[in-house]
């Protein structure tokens, strides 16, 4: 053979080597392959590194064969695969069993003989996360090869497929004895679908069988009116399509009931989002007609309300019936006619809607016009309770709704007029004269979830029509969140004065009552603390919750503070105030700086209003929080009288620094006034006031205040100078009249919830009385002494003999100490020229019962006649009463040592002891009289 011909041979033997590479690997490789344990083996691995799951395959066969003409077919069944992850099913096909020819892969045409299984499980979620997501959308590639499937034997005897639409909705799919395999035409495609539906504890079922009802007919599948069950409402499907992708489909049903569409419209399945569309509706029921007819060129259809209703959320659970309503579709554009109905409890409010929505799979440029009348059955009934306060409209007012949108960016325009003798009323107070019209119009915007308030005015004139050019006298923009209700912005423009009771609808609560506000303000969210932004003036306006009259007050911002000047009547007591507030709106709020002068104080009941505050909870939950005026006010009382209702919460309030000016004030019988003191709130609800010098008692004191706010605790400190003790130890003690004398000491007290006194009282007196206790003429009106006749004299010719009538020491001293209203310990110490006393034991001021010790001192020396009778008078009483003895004089040494010494001296002293026990206050005790020496 010559070398060109070897040559020959080769290219011949490598070119058919060549050629039939491809039907070897197809004919022997492939099947191999797919067969190979190994093979097998690695793809599990490989599956498991890449993801964590356990792919397990079992018995895989592949057939390939080619036919005669070209016609290569794939044979493959599997008798079991699964995919697990965590012990948990992911994928599980049994028996399964497909053919495939390729004879028209050269038109881009796979041709699809024969696909079966038995058993076939997905969760879809699950086997979506093991696949890698993109971080950027990818661009989807269009597939242009076609699969006919037609003329194929097709059966799944069991399927089940789960899939989560999101964490609260779940999607059960069950199918069971699907089939395609009739040789005859019309081939009847056999069919059962169960889908349930769940979100939360709502849950929707739709079912579909074929009902003899589709099947396979020249080369077309066909539809004849199958029924897909919707809950409990049907809806029946015509269809017809072919292999070059021409199709028809008709859907209608009759009386479909409202609540099964809202359940489908919640689980975002037909329409994506389609929950958020409800989320300021419920109750909504009633029935329509529908049918929509579509092909590959064309669109149309009619949906007829045949009666509908709802509740509006946001507007108190307004009530909107709907008796009626066309919507007609075509493939560009969508007609809403016919739309009548009412709302709230009258068909006397009625509504009418017409409107149109043109390119609605695209831009959705929409265009619908509401008009109705706005009664006072809307403004009483549910805007009142929307806005926390009552409106009137003492008659109909025309109104419209326009509602204009694309691309999901919505312009709502809101309109209407109230014509003369008809009026809106806030709380009972008209915004404007009656004999005038009045009219209101609201431009909004909405962007995906921020609601744009560009206006909302309100304008007044003599005559209010179209061509109207008028300014409001009252305007109000902002801007908010939808989905988190976060206010971003909210202000208000009143260029003249208007009644105060507007603000109440802008709070959401009744607060302001009578008076006039004029000017602006805005609450701005934008950064991470709100402020106020405006200046704002009011003239007698009343706060009737807080007990506070506002005569004249002035509002100012800057960027850091709010400055206030105001005048008027809290509670009882007329107010001056001026100062400045750190403009954050988060609690707690700082009061940087004031002036506050009060012209009338009553301490005993503005400690009853503090204990009734529940401030624990309420400065523990509330700090750092958003001011709101239901947090600021915690009590909205109508009732003017009630003084002591409840103000504002301790803990949710700082004062940095406050000088206070008392005109006047008083507790109980004690008054005090011309007091400046420094007043200090700080963030744990501590209260500290300091003043040097002030009136007190008919004399003067210095005071340091400490009050716990929080935890009702309260001490006060007095230093006191020549003050009247008549009237601390009548108000303190309970004992009025029983010690007078101007005084100097110290009082040091604290309470708290129960208003107990405990401390310690101690304080000199020159020149004063004490009346009962002490005195012997006191001792000598014990009933035990008089009802015996030992000195066969009565009471007041002792009192006579002894010459004291208003029992008057030149000296008196004390020294109480008090725990819970019980004067624990008492040390009274008194002295004159001829008489000393000392007094020692306990006293109840609530119930005066008293545990006293009397220790009395005379002098026996005779100071003319009545000094005579007095000593004649006292040697009687002695001789009459027993004298202790020796061991008794012991037991009382360290008390006697503390009765203070006589003037004249001690030489020809006699002491007597009176005991009590009981009732000093009205008599009702035990008493003993001993003379000691």
């Amino acid at each position: 053979m010559t070398k060109k011909s070897c040559i020959i041979s080769f290219l011949i033997i490598f070119a058919a080597v060549l050629i039939s590479l491809p039907f070897v690997i197809y004919l022997k490789v492939l099947p191999y392959a797919v067969s190979n344990e190994k093979v097998i083996a690695f793809v599990s691995e490989a599956v498991k590194e890449s993801t964590g799951a356990e792919l397990v395959v079992e018995n895989p066969e592949l057939k390939t064969q080619i036919a005669k003409p070209f016609a290569p077919r794939m044979l493959f069944r599997i008798h079991e695969l699964s995919l697990t992850k965590d012990k948990k099913q992911m994928l599980s096909v049994k028996n399964l069993e497909t053919m495939m020819s390729f004879e028209k892969i050269f038109d881009k045409t796979l041709m699809l003989k024969q696909i079966g299984l038995d058993y076939f499980y997905a969760d879809v979620n699950a086997l979506m996360a093991l696949a890698p997501q993109p971080e950027q959308p990818q661009k989807q590639q269009q597939f242009d090869w076609k699969i006919d499937w037609l003329d194929s034997l097709l059966y799944l005897k069991d399927c089940e497929i789960v899939y989560a639409l999101d964490k609260a909705t779940r999607l059960d799919i069950k199918g069971k004895n699907l089939v395609i395999s009739d040789t005859r035409e019309p081939k009847l495609v056999r069919f059962g679908f169960d889908i349930d539906i769940t979100k939360g504890k709502d849950k929707l079922k739709l079912t579909i069988d074929d009902g003899d009802k589709v099947f396979i007919k020249d080369k077309k599948i066909v539809v004849d009116d199958a029924v897909l069950g919707v809950n409990g409402s049907k809806v029946f499907l015509k269809a017809e399509a072919d292999k070059k992708n021409n199709f028809s489909l008709t859907v209608f049903s009759k009386k479909f009931d409202v609540k099964d569409a809202v359940k489908l419209l919640q689980t975002n399945l037909v329409v994506p989002n389609g929950s958020d569309m409800l989320v300021f509706f419920k109750d909504i029921k009633g029935d329509f007609d529908f049918s929509v007819n579509m092909t590959n060129k064309d669109l149309n259809g009619k949906v007829t309300l045949n009666n509908g209703s709802l509740k509006i959320i946001p507007l108190n659970n307004l009530p909107v019936v709907a008796q009626g309503g066309v919507v007609d579709i075509t493939a560009n554009e969508i007609f809403l006619k016919d739309f009548k109905g009412y709302y709230g409890t009258s068909k006397a409010n009625h509504v009418q809607m017409a409107g149109n929505i043109k390119d609605y799979t695209k831009s959705v440029d929409t265009n619908i016009e509401v008009n109705g009348v706005a009664t006072n059955d809307l403004t009483k009934n549910y805007l009142s309770k929307l806005v926390g306060c009552p409106l009137t409209l003492t008659g109909d007012s025309g109104s419209k709704i326009v509602v204009k949108s694309k691309y999901n960016k919505i312009d709502l325009s809101i309109m209407g007029k109230i014509a003369k003798g008809y009026d809106i009323l806030v709380d009972g107070m008209s915004l404007s004269p009656v004999n005038y019209d009045r009219a209101y119009k609201a431009d909004m915007h909405i962007d995906g979830n921020n609601l744009d308030i560009k206006s909302i005015n309100y304008y007044i004139a003599q005559e209010i029509n179209k061509n109207s050019k008028i300014r409001p006298i009252l305007t109000v923009d902002g801007n908010m969140d939808m989905a988190t209700l976060q206010i971003h912005k909210l202000g208000f423009n009143i260029p003249k004065p208007l009644p105060s009771e507007f603000l109440n609808v802008l709070i959401g609560q009744k607060v302001f009552k009578r008076g006039t506000i004029a000017g602006n303000m805005y609450y701005l969210s934008n950064g991470k603390i709100p402020k106020l932004k405006g200046q704002l003036e009011m003239h007698k306006v009343a706060i009737p919750s807080q007990r506070m009259f506002i005569k004249e007050g002035i509002f100012n911002t800057d960027k850091d503070l709010l400055h206030i000047t105001s005048e008027g009547k809290f509670k009882r007591s007329d107010y001056k105030f001026n100062g400045n507030i750190v403009n954050e709106l988060i609690f707690p709020v700082i009061i940087k700086d004031i002036n506050l002068t009060v012209d009338n104080i009553d301490i005993d009941r503005m400690l009853m209003s503090m204990n009734k505050q529940n401030t624990q909870e309420v400065a523990t939950s509330q700090a750092q929080e958003p001011v709101t005026a239901q947090t600021l006010v915690s009590a909205s009382n109508d009732n003017e009288n009630d003084y002591d209702s409840y103000t504002f919460d301790t803990g949710l309030l700082i004062v940095e620094r406050c000088v206070l000016h008392v005109v006047k004030g008083f507790y109980k019988d004690i008054n005090f006034g011309n007091l400046y003191a420094n007043l200090t709130l700080d963030k744990n609800g501590l209260l500290k006031i300091q003043s040097n010098k002030f009136d007190f008692a008919e004399g003067i004191s210095t005071l340091k205040v400490l009050c716990d706010l929080k935890k009702h605790d309260y001490s006060i400190r007095l230093g006191v100078k020549d003050i009247n003790s008549d009237l601390i130890a009548g108000t303190l003690l309970g004992l009025k009249k029983e010690i007078s004398g101007k005084a100097m000491g110290l009082i040091e007290l604290n309470t708290d919830d129960s208003l107990k006194l405990n401390g310690r009282i101690r304080f000199d007196i020159q020149n004063g009385t004490i009346q009962k206790v002490g005195l012997v003429q006191y001792a000598l009106n014990f009933a035990a002494l008089f009802r015996n006749p030992i000195t066969m004299i009565s009471p007041s010719t002792i009192v006579d003999l002894v010459n004291i009538p208003e029992g008057t020491f030149k000296k008196i001293n004390g020294d109480l100490v008090m725990k819970d209203n019980v004067v624990e310990k008492i040390m009274i110490k008194s002295s004159a020229a001829q008489l000393s006393s000392f007094i020692i034991g306990r006293y109840e001021i609530e119930t005066g019962d008293a545990s006293l010790r009397i220790y009395t001192k005379f002098s026996s020396k005779n100071k003319g006649f009545a000094g005579f009778l007095r000593n004649l008078s006292l040697n009687s009483l002695a001789n009459k009463v027993s004298v202790t003895n020796r061991n008794d004089s012991n037991y009382y040494a360290a008390e006697l040592k503390m009765i203070p010494e006589l003037e004249i001296g001690e030489e020809e002293s006699q002491v007597f002891l009176t005991k009590v026990d009981g009732d000093v206050i009205n008599f009702n005790f035990l008493s003993s009289l001993k003379k000691i020496k």
